[in-house]
C-alpha cells in the first residue's frame, strides 16, 4: 500500500485538557486517560510520517505541586498508551516555568512556556522542519499564539479549559480551525487540501 502525502510535517500538542483528560497538577500516572478518538485520529498523521510533539506548560514544578519525576513518569504513561496503540511519539517539550511560583530555580519569566515558542523552534530546529508546514494543537489561547508567533495552523479545542478560552481565540486569532474534540480537530486538519498552506486554513 502506497503511504499518503503528508500535509504536516509536524503536529505540536498540549498534553492536558488535550491530549489527555484534564486533572489539574496530574502527578500519578493512573490518571492518564487519553482523549476520545486522540490515538486513532494520530495514527492517521503518523502513518503518512508526520512527527508528534507534545508541548506542555507544567507550572505545578515551579509552585512546588510537582516534580520532574511526577511530569516523567506522566509524560511515560501517555507515550505508553500511545506507542500501544501504533502511535510513535517524536518527543515531550516541558517547561517548568512560572513567574509567580516558590521554587527557586524555575520562579522565573522566559520564553519556553507557551504562547511562546522557545521549546516549538528548538524541535523545529532540530528536525529540520518548516513552521509553515506544522499545526498547534491545544485548549488554551497559549496554543493559538504560539501558533500563530510560529506562522503554523492552529487548532482550538472545548475540551480542558477550552470554554473559557474561545472568544480570546476568535477575536485575536480569526484563522483558527475551532473544534469540539481532539478527534474533530484531527479530522478537520486531515480534511485541509494539500494546496491549503498551514497557518491560514479555508473556513
Amino acid at each position: 500500500m502506497t503511504a499518503r502525502r503528508r500535509l504536516f510535517d509536524a503536529l505540536f500538542l498540549d498534553r492536558d485538557g488535550t491530549l489527555i483528560v484534564e486533572r489539574g497538577y496530574l502527578s500519578d500516572p493512573s490518571g492518564v486517560r487519553l482523549s476520545p478518538g486522540a490515538a486513532a485520529g494520530l495514527k492517521r498523521f503518523t502513518d503518512a510520517g508526520t512527527l508528534l510533539f507534545v508541548v506542555t506548560n507544567q507550572s505545578g514544578i515551579a509552585r512546588g505541586r510537582l516534580t520532574w519525576d511526577d511530569v516523567n513518569a506522566v509524560n511515560a504513561e501517555v507515550e505508553r498508551r500511545l506507542r500501544v496503540r501504533g502511535v510513535p511519539l517524536a518527543g515531550f517539550l516541558v517547561c517548568p516555568h512560572y513567574p509567580g511560583g516558590t521554587v527557586a530555580a524555575y520562579t522565573r519569566r522566559c520564553r519556553c512556556r507557551k504562547p511562546g515558542t522557545a521549546l516549538h523552534r528548538r524541535a523545529i530546529r532540530a528536525f529540520g522542519l518548516r513552521p509553515e508546514r506544522c499545526a498547534v494543537v491545544g485548549d488554551k489561547w497559549d496554543d493559538v499564539g504560539a501558533a500563530v508567533a510560529l506562522g503554523a495552523a492552529a487548532v482550538h479545542l472545548l475540551t480542558g479549559h477550552g470554554r473559557s478560552h474561545r472568544r480570546a481565540v476568535e477575536e485575536k486569532a480569526p484563522g483558527t480551525i475551532l473544534a469540539r474534540t481532539l478527534a474533530e480537530g484531527l479530522a478537520r486538519l486531515e480534511a485541509l487540501p494539500q494546496s491549503v498552506k498551514a497557518g491560514h486554513p479555508s473556513p
